[in-house]
């Protein structure tokens, strides 16, 4: 085989800094869950659900970004450097528009939407203290998404490296601070974490864009100018985005469903699952970098037209993700107990042992599923995308109503929905690079 235009060493290059990105930024909602741990088990079950909802609406944003990234990189590529600010622009026009009106959705309308999947009355009075701070972030946060995707798409991670490290640092440290009342500051409980998860983010927001004027790429990518709006930039993103944005919604929202079901299990039940909730990103995050890795690297080369070069790149992000992983589930299996014992209270962590085991399993599927995929949404074959979104949930909802509504009460067996939903994720994604006609779409495309 020829030289690839990555070999193994610039794709772990590209994703180390990606991988160290989303752990610190994953830390943010994991600290809150620990600091959570001194105050009790209700305010740690509303903590986690409030920050699934607002991950939810996040992760639209950030999924939507993935086309702004695709379509950057598919332009650096082609050495196109002046579109590359454009399309920025036309993505924080759009996300800003949304970021408002899904403020002003849960600043009016919070209540009663907590209200619809909440039942305990004091995990809901704590999750409602969470919201009323945390919604704020919603007016400058998708600024955030759309910087970190323009980082990645010019595959320039070490200042977006940089900026979430210090926003995780900043975010433990106010944790404490706010949470508990320290150096003169009132003691806020609950809603000092969310205070501290706002200012951490803005913190790292201005880091962003700070890397940006200092290495001077506004000029040299001709960003922030806001002269060019243009609806077939807009529509290109969108196209692009559609799949991504449908996926991590259905798969939020799904996991939304999930935990309310578990809520009216208990509150035991629900606390550990929030946790193991918690550990399974943690773990999930190589999964996850390698993935955004693939939107870049297939976006770059579909832009160099080295078609011939998208699966055997694939094959590699996949080797890479799952050995990164099975280190984590290595690690995680070898010392379950002390790694429980950081989030969990002693009394369910015995009780949680058969739930980590299936998460860490659900893992290795993920760290497949999640760079196959991506490379089917970046090869822009979006009816293909949607289609194997639309299998996979109806697979995925049919068992969840199995578990929850004919088995009943079996926690184990719930979360074994998550082998499903990966399983099917990998073998459609297969099916299509191994008998689609992506490369004669490509040829025509472009």
């Amino acid at each position: 085989m020829k030289k690839l235009s990555y070999s193994y060493l610039d794709i772990i290059l590209l994703a180390l800094p990606l991988m160290v990105s989303n752990f610190f930024y994953t830390l943010i909602s994991f600290a809150d869950v620990v600091f959570m741990k001194e105050l009790g088990l209700a305010e740690q079950g509303a903590i986690s659900f409030v920050a699934l909802l607002y991950l939810i609406f996040f992760m639209i944003s950030f999924s939507y970004t993935k086309g702004t990234q695709i379509f950057i990189a598919r332009k650096d590529g082609e050495d196109k450097k002046s579109h590359i600010g454009i399309i920025t622009d036309n993505t924080i026009a759009v996300l800003g528009i949304v970021g408002l009106v899904i403020f002003l959705v849960f600043h009016f309308y919070g209540l009663a939407i907590l209200s619809f999947f909440l039942e305990d009355k004091i995990v809901l009075n704590a999750a409602m203290d969470y919201l009323v701070v945390r919604k704020y972030a919603f007016l400058y946060g998708f600024l955030g998404s759309v910087l970190i995707a323009y980082y990645s798409g010019i595959s320039r991670v070490a200042v977006l490296a940089f900026a979430i490290i210090i926003m995780s640092i900043a975010n433990i440290s106010l944790n404490w601070v706010l949470i508990f009342g320290k150096f003169g500051f009132p003691e806020l409980g609950i809603k000092g974490a969310a205070w501290a998860s706002n200012i951490a983010e803005a913190l790292s927001v201005f880091i962003m864009l700070a890397g940006i004027y200092f290495n001077k790429y506004h000029k040299l990518h001709l960003m922030f100018s806001f002269k060019l709006i243009k609806w077939e930039y807009i529509k290109r993103i969108s196209e692009i985005s559609a799949p991504l944005v449908l996926l991590s919604l259905i798969g939020l929202v799904a996991w939304l469903v999930f935990f309310s079901l578990i809520e009216k299990m208990g509150v035991e039940e629900l606390a550990i699952s929030s946790d193991i909730k918690q550990i399974y990103t943690v773990l999930g995050i190589p999964a996850f970098a390698l993935a955004t890795a693939t939107n870049t690297i297939i976006g770059n080369v579909i832009g160099k037209r080295k078609f011939d070069e998208i699966i055997p790149l694939t094959a590699r992000m996949i080797i890479i993700s799952v050995g990164f992983i099975g280190i984590f589930v290595g690690i995680a299996k070898i010392f379950p107990l002390q790694i429980l014992s950081l989030i969990m209270e002693d009394s369910i962590i015995e009780a949680s042992l058969p739930i980590f085991d299936i998460a860490l399993i659900a893992l290795v599927l993920y760290a497949v599923a999640n760079v196959i995929f991506n490379t089917v949404v970046t090869l822009g074959s979006n009816r293909i995308s949607l289609a194997i979104e639309i299998i996979v949930i109806t697979a995925y909802i049919g068992f969840l109503y199995y578990a929850f509504f004919i088995v009943k009460n079996d926690l184990a067996l719930a979360w074994k929905s998550e082998w499903i939903y990966w399983a099917s994720v990998t073998i459609l994604s297969l099916l299509y690079l191994r008998f689609g006609n992506w490369k004669e779409k490509l040829k025509r495309s472009i």
